[in-house]
């Protein structure tokens, strides 16, 4: 049974959305990550920024960056026991929204900015994609106006992918659309992965992009992933050397 190709069998589908545990769902959102946080006051007035989370303690705590705002809007929304909606990005898998909502418990301005909250009793995983995603770490290049982008391809599907880059620039807006072009090292041939930019995030100093294939891009899709190997950590082009996968 083939059990390293990148063509193999997709796994039964799994329900879209379904509810965890609070602290489990902490185990879903990575360190550094942006989250997307809206406060709710009594009176119903919402303010929506993004923050990046921190991590969470022993005594039920979950730290989240204090964002950049007004004066005035710190005073009107950052008071202890306002509701606060949270929404990350979850990587594992099959890729997951986790939302949840907690309340605001501490805000602190010294010696370091701090939003504390405490773990919500549970949490919403909403799944994005039901195919699987192969993990890569694979070099490509996106043709911008006067130049070639270097990224790296983070994560492939049948239907869409992952990317990042170094750069603070350029930021590519919702449906751009993007042509990244993958070279494989072996026998020259490019994959070219066309489409439209439907997410962005920032971590670690990288910026993140999921995007969607179009119709040419999921054929190429297609031709790199019958190029792929799993060589115990990621995805890799096959050597030429192989004619055969591995457990085939």
């Amino acid at each position: 049974m083939n059990t390293n190709s990148a063509q193999a069998k997709k796994p039964p589908a799994k329900q879209k959305e379904r509810v965890i545990m609070g602290l489990q769902a902490m185990d879903f959102i990575q360190h550094g990550t942006e989250a997307s946080l809206e406060i709710v006051t009594p009176l119903g007035q919402r303010l929506n920024f993004k923050s990046n989370f921190i991590g969470f303690d022993d005594q039920q705590h979950i730290f989240f960056t204090m964002p950049r705002l007004q004066k005035s809007e710190y005073e009107e929304f950052f008071m202890q026991g306002f509701n606060v909606d949270i929404e990350g990005i979850s990587e594992q898998g099959e890729g997951a929204l986790v939302r949840f909502r907690t309340r605001i418990e501490h805000v602190v301005f010294r010696p370091i900015q701090l939003l504390v909250f405490p773990v919500p009793q549970q949490a919403k995983l909403v799944l994005l994609r039901n195919e699987v995603r192969y993990e890569l770490k694979l070099p490509g290049d996106i043709q911008l106006s006067n130049r070639k982008l270097r990224v790296v391809l983070t994560d492939v599907s049948s239907g869409g992918c992952g990317f990042s880059f170094d750069a603070i620039s350029p930021e590519f807006d919702v449906d751009t659309k993007i042509v990244l072009e993958v070279i494989n090292g072996f026998t020259g041939d490019t994959y070219a992965l066309s489409g439209a930019v439907k997410n962005c995030r920032k971590k670690r100093g990288k910026q993140n992009y999921g995007m969607v294939f179009d119709e040419p891009g999921k054929a190429n899709c297609r031709r790199l992933l019958s190029n792929l190997i799993y060589d115990g950590t990621k995805y890799v082009f096959k050597s030429p050397k192989k004619d055969q996968t591995p457990g085939a």
